[in-house]
């Protein structure tokens, strides 16, 4: 294979991996959603860890709500794997010094 080539699949990798990690990235972060019909029906609204009685949440449902903050700031993650992926394609884009053996 040639290097030109090689550089060209290793880019494309790079690509798709940074794609699938802002969009894992970007789910992390969101602290708004919204009340479905089935979350109610599956008792997962909680408020303040009581669960709401479903009567009460379906007359809710299509409002945006507030998620829970755990206190775990996602960011410093989300840059720690950016970090290693640039390192990665930094190391594996890096012109290799050929040896000759005499």
């Amino acid at each position: 294979m040639s290097v030109t080539a090689a550089r060209k699949r290793t880019g494309m990798a790079f690509v798709v991996a940074l794609v699938l990690w802002g969009a894992v990235a970007a789910s992390a972060v969101a602290a708004t959603s919204t009340i479905t019909r089935a979350d109610c029906l599956n008792g997962r609204i909680t408020r303040n860890g009581a669960p709401v009685p479903q009567a009460e949440c379906l007359r809710h449902v299509g409002q945006g709500v507030n998620l829970a903050h755990t206190g775990f700031d996602v960011w410093i993650v989300a840059l720690a794997g950016g970090a290693c992926l640039a390192g990665a394609a930094l190391l594996r884009l890096r012109p290799r010094q050929r040896t000759s053996r005499a």
